[in-house]
């Protein structure tokens, strides 16, 4: 009887363990990994570096409307957001020109 407990808790644990170490993983891979992306990089160049983004948005939804000047170059926005979100707000948004270009990259970070 106390076998099959043992054995739950134990897994529990593991998964709980395994998903911290994914996500402090991943955070760090997302910061550092962020600061390499450069204006003009292709949409297929930027995805191979952070990865598939968590949404794919029209310009401006994330944090509001944007000003005239920078919709004229925006076609759309990746967000990405820390696994530890919203606990830890760190949101990371790359938007891109018609082209598929990176044409500006943002991060978001409470102090």
């Amino acid at each position: 009887m106390r076998r099959p407990v043992y054995i739950i808790v134990g897994s529990i644990v593991l998964a709980t363990t395994a998903w911290f170490v994914w996500a402090i993983l991943r955070d760090t891979r997302l910061a550092r990994d962020f600061e390499k992306v450069e204006t003009g990089a292709t949409e297929s160049e930027f995805v191979v570096t952070l990865g598939k983004p968590k949404r794919i948005e029209k310009c401006g939804e994330f944090l509001g409307p944007l000003p005239e000047a920078e919709l004229k170059d925006c076609s759309k926005e990746y967000f990405y957001a820390s696994p530890f979100a919203p606990l830890d707000p760190k949101y990371y948004v790359v938007r891109f020109d018609a082209n598929s270009r990176v044409s500006r990259t943002v991060p978001y970070m409470s102090p």
